[in-house]
């Protein structure tokens, strides 16, 4: 019977599972290592201790079905604490790729933003994965928010996100992260000395908060509709290829529009790289970094329309456009219908005659005015009986129609 630990901290939201780890780890005074061989391995089985490298990427699953059982933490929550946990939305695979290169071509080359697919070199990257390093040797990014890691508010470690270069600021207080040194999941130190709190650009604050809003529900609300958060990683990604491509390989009119951006960023043009091309996630931070900017003063230039994208989803940054609505074919009028208003003029003078001896007379007078024959006024006379006249208000014959006052 598998036991519950007695003390588990619950993870915080977006915390990277080393980080919970790391935590937990404290409360029973071991390390990382020691809470993985000991606590979540199958009786007389270790855990090498390589496996706590790739915890926050692609952990056992074993090791999660464990932890879930001594913490009570669903399953799907720890997974979504790795990056393996995002698979296929954050990248499509941590598998092999099919063939050589074909990752990279489907991820970036799919869709484009800024730049027709006419403009946009063809790159052959095998090996690649979205978002990761491709140098195996290179760790994950260490970045915290100093306002999160201040001793008020109590040292959690890092978010998965941070350790990605998907961001740039804390979703919470609008700064940006800072580097960081830190061990297994913990926070050990800032890499400059005296750090201190530090405002993220506007355009960077909306897109990072883009970001954060598809990690959180899958979903991301764009200017022209709702994408899935897999489109919001694809899209991100191939802004961040078109915007460091050379401008010599660019038509002037997409070469100003990159070159305004990059201006308005406060950056040289493709983050100042001289020489060969290569893929984001072979860049050194600090060049990562300039792209993210760029790639958010382009999100919000395309959406101001202060730029002109041409890419396939760029319709999906731009507000929908003001469209004429027409008012409307109004109904055709009503053709007059002379009988119908005659038949409704007689229907009143009969209702009245009904109840008014002089309307009785007016109605018969009006009738018969054009008649010399008694016997067309007694079939005139008749008929108007017939329809509920009373007989003594109506005269009983031509010759006392005719001699009798109406106003009688």
């Amino acid at each position: 019977m598998t036991r519950h630990w007695p003390l588990h901290p619950p993870p915080c939201e977006g915390e990277a599972l080393t980080s919970w780890l790391n935590r937990l780890a404290e409360v029973y005074g071991m390390s990382v290592e020691e809470l993985v061989r000991h606590g979540l391995a199958p009786p007389g089985l270790d855990r090498p201790d390589h496996l706590t490298s790739v915890l926050d990427l692609d952990p056992p699953a074993g090791l999660l079905a464990a932890l879930a059982e001594r913490t009570g933490v669903p399953l799907d929550q720890l997974r979504h604490m790795t990056i393996g946990g995002w698979v296929p939305w954050l990248l499509d695979t941590l598998d092999t790729e099919p063939a050589p290169g074909a990752a990279f071509d489907t991820y970036v080359h799919q869709e484009s933003v800024l730049l027709t697919a006419k403009e946009r070199p063809r790159r052959h990257v095998p090996g690649w994965r979205a978002w990761l390093p491709t140098d195996p040797k290179r760790g994950p990014l260490r970045r915290a928010c100093p306002t999160c890691q201040s001793p008020a508010a109590g040292t959690f470690g890092f978010a998965l996100v941070s350790q990605l270069p998907l961001t740039l600021s804390c979703p919470q207080h609008g700064c940006r992260l800072e580097p960081a040194f830190g061990g297994l999941g913990g926070f050990v130190a800032w890499e400059k000395q005296a750090v201190r709190t530090r405002s993220a650009p506007a355009a960077v604050v909306v897109m990072d908060a883009l970001t954060h809003q598809a990690l959180g529900t899958g979903v991301v609300l764009l200017p022209r509709r709702s994408v899935h958060v897999g489109v919001w990683f694809r899209m991100l990604r191939s802004l961040i290829d078109e915007l460091s491509t050379p401008v010599s390989a660019l038509r002037t009119r997409s070469r100003r529009s990159v070159q305004r951006i990059w201006h308005t960023a406060g950056h040289p043009v493709r983050a100042g790289i001289v020489g060969p091309w290569r893929p984001y996630e072979a860049l050194p931070w600090d060049r990562q970094q300039a792209l993210l900017e760029a790639a958010a003063t382009a999100v919000h230039l395309i959406e101001v329309g202060e730029v002109s994208a041409h890419g396939s989803m760029a319709p999906l940054l731009t507000p929908e456009p003001d469209r004429h609505v027409h008012d409307g074919t109004p109904p055709t009028p009503r053709q007059r219908d002379a009988w119908q208003e005659v038949r409704e003029e007689m229907n009143k003078a009969i209702a009245l005659a009904q109840q008014d001896p002089v309307a009785a007379r007016q109605l018969v007078t009006g009738l018969s005015a054009l008649t010399r024959r008694e016997a067309t006024f007694q079939r005139i006379r008749k008929d108007l009986i017939a329809l509920g006249i009373a007989d003594d208000h109506l005269p009983r014959t031509l010759e006392e129609q005719r001699g009798r006052p109406m106003s009688a």
